[in-house]
């Protein structure tokens, strides 16, 4: 599903008025209509009066069309418009006109007892061009609607008044909704926080605009949608064997750090591969190699603090040359000569790679080996990671995360995985994900080092590199809340985690 930007949801607009022919107000009543459908199911759970709040932009103009609904359907409807009837915009008068003509009350004012007495309020103060914050009247009717309820029995109309569309940021009030309708396309507001957390459970409301149209529309980023996760899970052959569904390399572990090798070859063979070798430095092997029975050793020269040496990186390449793909990084250490290693290993294995955790960090500064690349690669930053190789604070990483994965897989040349909430998965010529799965039990340490392992094995599977990313997060994602429904988010493991992933590889096989 395409998230679009204001403009972009601008020039739709004007695309379907001015050269597919659609009348505006046509999809004004449409979205009208769209609104109250969902009202409708609010105030079944919760009847009482409803209170319209709108501006004198077009987005008012929506939600004078949806209280001339409800008020068909019986509803007790007070609209409040603090504004002549002279400042609307055209399409905004016209609703405004039938809705006086429908005798619906309309008044500049409302009371804090109205506010807190309606079973719901029905924000259509403001569109999608807000740029600073909120003031005068209109401020002070946000801020006394979120103070009634904190958001319960709010719902926002395209997206909560107050909130930048296309960055998330909270400027000043703000609404906190409890549902918001956004209209045609989801706005980059609705996923990317604080914003998201204003616009409370969102719906994308059908108002008519031919698909085709929307095919055609630019966007920032498309939601993975459950259907493509379906298509892009890897389908076995009735003669499927170990050689013919994949074989990945995994880099990884230290003196200390042995349990990250561990989940991430272990996250490998959840994923669906056919074979893990795992390279580590050659005194940790006999410790995992207790644990873990499915895994192939490959003992590799180390230094003298147990980690990986740069004496290692020719018998790498060469064991790598066996693989479908390789993965760098989970628990390998800052160590100088590691990093060393790690860069060497990094320009000169010329098959799929992940590049994650200490191999981010050897990486900082060596834009230039990222170019010495040809074959997909994909980097999974956590904001931390993302601050060294960007070399900006975590709050400007923040303030746009799809424009940040964005930035990185084209200086990189590589796939990115922008891990947070939401997960942002970028690809060097713009394509975008945004993930929309998963839950507060991720936040707990080895979560990157399973999904790292997910992501290989997708990728030794045969998975362009986009979508094995784009699978794997989703899939972890799914594994988080399915676990959340048995055994909740509090507790929840990196271990929890890997058991998880089968189960929810499997919903996605249906």
């Amino acid at each position: 599903m395409k998230i679009v930007s204001a403009e972009q949801m601008r020039a739709l607009d004007r695309l379907c008025i001015e050269e597919l022919g659609i009348p505006s107000l046509v999809l004004m009543a449409r979205a009208g209509e769209a609104v109250a459908e969902t009202a409708f199911e609010l105030l079944y759970e919760q009847p009482g009066p409803v209170v319209v709040l709108c501006g004198k932009g077009n987005n008012g103009g929506d939600g004078m069309a949806a209280a001339r609904l409800l008020d068909e359907a019986g509803h007790d409807v007070h609209v409040i418009l603090p504004f002549s009837e002279e400042s609307l915009s055209p399409d905004a008068l016209a609703v405004y006109r039938q809705v006086k003509a429908d005798g619906i009350l309309i008044e500049p004012q409302v009371s804090d007892e109205e506010l807190r007495s309606a079973a719901l309020v029905i924000d259509a103060l403001l569109g999608t061009g807000v740029t600073g914050p909120v003031t005068g009247v209109m401020g002070s009717l946000i801020s006394r609607t979120n103070a009634r309820r904190g958001g319960k029995g709010v719902l926002a109309v395209d997206l909560p008044s107050g909130v930048e569309t296309d960055t998330g940021k909270i400027l000043g009030p703000t609404i906190f909704a409890e549902v918001t309708v956004t209209l045609a396309l989801p706005k980059p507001c609705l996923v990317l926080y604080p914003g998201a957390q204003q616009a409370g459970r969102w719906t994308v409301a059908d108002i008519g605009i031919p698909a085709e149209a929307i095919e055609m529309s630019p966007c920032v980023a498309e939601v993975t949608e459950r259907a493509q996760a379906v298509s892009w899970m890897p389908r076995r052959s009735p003669t499927a064997h170990k050689h013919s569904v994949g074989w990945a390399l995994i880099v990884a572990g230290s003196f200390g750090m042995t349990g990250a090798a561990a989940m991430a070859a272990t996250s490998a063979y959840r994923s669906g591969v056919g074979l893990v070798r795992l390279a580590l430095p050659a005194s940790l092997v006999p410790a995992l190699n207790a644990v873990l029975t499915e895994v192939v050793f490959r003992p590799v020269p180390e230094t003298r603090a147990g980690t990986l040496s740069f004496q290692a990186v020719k018998p790498l390449i060469a064991e790598a040359s066996a693989m479908q793909a390789a993965l760098i990084g989970p628990g390998l250490s800052h160590n100088a000569a590691t990093q060393n290693a790690i860069r060497r290993f990094v320009a000169q294995w010329p098959g799929p790679l992940v590049v994650d955790a200490d191999a981010l960090t050897a990486m900082v500064g060596a834009d230039e080996l990222w170019g010495q690349r040809n074959a997909p690669t994909i980097i999974t930053p956590h904001p931390g990671e993302m601050s060294y190789l960007l070399s900006k604070t975590v709050p400007e990483l923040e303030e746009d995360r799809i424009a940040t994965a964005k930035e990185a897989a084209k200086r990189f040349n590589a796939i990115v995985v922008f891990k947070g909430t939401p997960t942002v998965i970028a690809a060097p010529d713009g394509e975008t994900f945004v993930n929309p799965t998963g839950n507060a039990g991720l936040a707990v340490a080895g979560t990157g080092d399973c999904l790292a392992g997910s992501i290989v094995a997708l990728l030794a599977q045969g998975l362009p590199a986009l979508h094995a990313a784009a699978l794997a997060t989703y899939a972890g994602g799914l594994a988080a809340e399915m676990l959340s429904d048995s055994i909740g988010i509090m507790g929840m493991t990196a271990l929890d985690l890997i058991d998880g992933l089968p189960y929810a590889l499997k919903e996605l096989a249906r």
